[in-house]
């Protein structure tokens, strides 16, 4: 039996309970405070208990409010304490003030004071996870009553481990101006998550300042795995993490096990030191403030060192960097008119002149920062040549490369000026609700082959004309049959009818008919490839391509000129099928609203749909029949109800259907079954009780598995059934 000892150390763990805080403190009043009391004792290798204390943290569900404890109380040399809190819930901890960590969590001696949880459900054959829910355990959460006391919070801490060294400088000397941190550990299995998000993820626990002649300690670790790291005040030494690493990703972990103490021993190094002045290529006597400077080794791209910034006198220094290892040197200067780039004036990583540092002598590396380019650019009617100052216009500008959109520039008056980075660009002129005609510079229908604009650092690329044309029109009239349908009238419809080039089929113009049926589209580009369509949703209309076809592939094509109209690009709409009918509940009956069914036609794929209201009734409408042609054609349509965000199951209709020749509607009812469920209650080693449910469950076979922190499973339960309209409880799973 190992003998009880005031200890002196402890593990401050930052859990993810720490981070929002959002939520209210308990109640409280001074003059209505209580007593906790209770006594802490320790295992063997026991520092002075007066480096610790009490905390008590007001709680709420999975997070504290604050980091700042509500109130603290020292332990007196037999152990015990006395705290006086107002009523409420609180989690209470052990805390070294002395090295600021560990703290350990009341009934809860771990790295981490808080541990998740997976409950997965999957399907039993494919192992696919259909639904996941995580749960969050927290410490034990203690009730203090209102003027009364909470006697018996007791902590004892057992087998908890110690790191030990020495820190010296390369001469062998020691060295103390150092802070030696402990990270408790996890470390990531999961390829995605370790490009992502690196291969640890860490907590602070403690920290210590070696003596006079470089000794250090670091006290009462709980179990598990550590990061340990030499960190030295002054920025010319290299942070240095156990085992010669010097970047976390690379650190090797140490491990505390039942007690168990390290050694770590780090000698500090300084590294080799880059300094510099940023200034203006264009007039050398002026510097520039503000630009990122930053060391990167290759061809990992670690930024080691510090990123600085240049200072008024545009001056930075970058310590710490590492002998026998490549870098290049990069500016950003995004913030102000100069253009970013590396050491020597590249402007990509393959442009960057690396070097390596092969001593530990001071480099010298100045930068001189050309001035972005810049574009000033008119925008001109092609007719007139006057400027056009409508400020409905303005340019998009992409990459020549690859064609990535860079920024939206608008017009002053007609002039367009914007900074760029060097290199080419392509323009896109937007006229939308204007008389012009959108284009690509120059004159072009499409991006890839408009012309490049080429920026040079430093330069005004003045040369740039966007000369917009006049745009052609289509005008027309819609009108249509007298269908038997109610609210058929077709002038109490706004119908719009769109048109667009093939050779251009992104750009999309459109209009809307007005009382009379009469539309006109106006800016459309000159093109002989046009095709226009009315949209007739919602109405009895079947929606028509010119000339009286009902699909894209059989559309007529339309030539249209600049500053021309092309007219009698007329419409008379054809009656079209409805499908209707009513969705209701299987269990009781009632209507469903909000559920979309759609009728694909088997011949060409082309889709018509509803939404039922709130009486569960819709109707499709506008279906061609295949009978409004001159050569009769029959189409089948495919129903399908749409369930997607709802509880219920999805429904295909039994058989395809079609009209005949005189059939107008075609009545359909379905009743939905609901989707199945899964729910229940788990419970913490806190006894914290959390309900979860897995709700809209493709009907199938499944298995409901736990995971804990590091994938081990517990099968739940495995091979089970869900089948339409069941729910499945399954309680107290115990985390």
């Amino acid at each position: 039996m190992k003998e009880k000892k005031m200890i002196k150390c402890l593990t401050i763990i930052t859990c993810c309970c720490f981070l929002a805080a959002c939520s209210q403190s308990p109640s409280s009043s001074v003059n209505h405070v209580s007593e906790v009391t209770g006594t802490v004792s320790f295992g063997s290798n026991v520092p002075d208990i007066h480096d610790f204390e009490v905390r008590a943290y007001a709680y709420v569900s999975q997070q504290w409010q604050n980091n700042t404890p509500v109130n603290t109380v020292a332990i007196s040399s037999n152990g015990a304490y006395a705290l006086k809190l107002p009523e409420g819930n609180y989690i209470f901890t052990l805390f070294n003030k002395q090295q600021n960590g560990p703290e350990f969590y009341y009934q809860f001696q771990n790295q981490f004071p808080c541990k998740t949880y997976e409950l997965r459900l999957q399907d039993h054959y494919s192992e696919t996870v259909f639904a996941n829910k995580l749960f969050l355990c927290e410490p034990e959460v203690m009730s203090v009553p209102n003027q009364g006391s909470l006697n018996g919070i007791n902590f004892e801490i057992q087998e908890t481990g110690t790191i030990t060294g020495q820190i010296s400088q390369a001469d062998g000397s020691p060295f103390s101006l150092v802070t030696i941190k402990a990270f408790a550990c996890k470390t990531r299995d999961v390829q995605s998550a370790i490009d992502t998000l690196g291969k640890y993820e860490t907590s602070f626990s403690a920290q210590s300042r070696p003596d006079a002649n470089g000794s250090y300690t670091i006290c009462c670790l709980p179990k598990g795995d550590y990061l340990v790291m030499a960190e030295a005040d002054r920025s010319e030494y290299i942070t240095t993490y156990y085992d010669r690493v010097y970047f976390k990703d690379q650190a090797k972990t140490i491990e505390i096990d039942s007690g168990n103490d390290w050694t770590v021993n780090f000698i500090m190094n300084q590294g080799v030191t880059i300094t510099g002045q940023v200034k203006s290529e264009d007039n050398p006597i002026v510097p520039i403030e503000g630009v990122l400077v930053s060391a990167i080794m290759t061809p990992n791209s670690y930024v080691t060192g510090k990123s600085v910034p240049s200072d008024a006198d545009g001056n930075y220094t970058i310590s710490g960097l590492l002998t026998n290892h490549r870098y290049i040197l990069y500016a950003n200067s995004d913030h102000t008119e100069y253009q970013s780039c590396y050491y020597i004036n590249g402007y990509n990583t393959n442009d960057a002149v690396a070097f390596d540092i092969i001593n530990n002598a001071p480099l010298i590396m100045d930068f001189d920062l050309q001035k972005k380019g810049k574009l000033v650019a008119t925008i001109i009617d092609n007719q007139t040549k006057t400027l056009i100052t409508n400020s409905q216009i303005y340019v998009k500008i992409y990459k020549s490369s690859n064609l990535t959109f860079v920024k939206d520039v608008y017009p002053d008056n007609g002039i367009i000026t914007t900074e760029l980075e060097e290199g080419d660009y392509k323009a896109e002129i937007i006229t939308s609700g204007t008389p012009y005609a959108s284009m690509f510079h120059s004159n072009e229908n499409n991006l890839q082959d408009a012309d490049d604009i080429p920026i040079f650092n430093g330069e005004v690329n003045e040369s740039v004309k966007f000369k917009l044309q006049r745009g052609g029109s289509i005008k027309g009239l819609v009108v249509g049959q007298d269908c038997d349908y109610p609210n058929n009238d077709l002038y109490l419809h706004n119908y719009t009818v769109v048109a667009y080039s093939k050779s251009n089929p992104s750009r999309i113009y459109q209009a809307k008919t007005d009382i009379y049926g009469e539309y006109l589209i106006n800016g459309l580009s000159g093109a002989n490839d046009y095709i226009v369509q009315v949209l007739t949703d919602d109405t009895s209309y079947i929606s028509e391509y010119f000339k009286q076809t009902f699909f894209q592939k059989t559309a007529t094509n339309i030539q249209v000129s600049y500053d021309a109209i092309t007219p009698n690009i007329n419409f008379d709409l054809e009656c079209g099928r409805q499908i209707f009918g009513k969705i209701s509940n299987d269990t009781n009956n009632d209507p469903i609203p909000g559920i979309n069914i759609t009728a694909t036609n088997l011949n060409n794929n082309e889709t018509y749909s509803a939404t039922t209201d709130e009486n569960g009734t819709y109707v499709i409408t506008g279906i061609p029949s295949g009978y409004e042609y001159s050569i009769p054609s029959a189409y089948e349509y495919a129903i399908y109800v749409n369930t997607s965000g709802t509880s219920f199951v999805p429904v295909t209709y039994g058989s395809n259907i079609q009209f005949e020749r005189d059939e107008k509607q075609i009545e359909i009812n379905f009743s939905l079954e609901l989707l199945p469920k899964i729910s229940g209650i788990v419970t913490c080693p806190s006894n914290h009780q959390f309900d979860y449910c897995f709700d809209n469950i493709t009907p199938g076979i499944y298995d409901l598995i736990l995971l804990d922190e590091q994938n081990n499973e517990t099968k739940i339960r495995e091979d089970f059934e869900l089948i339409p309209g069941k729910e499945i409880i399954i309680q107290d799973i115990a985390l």
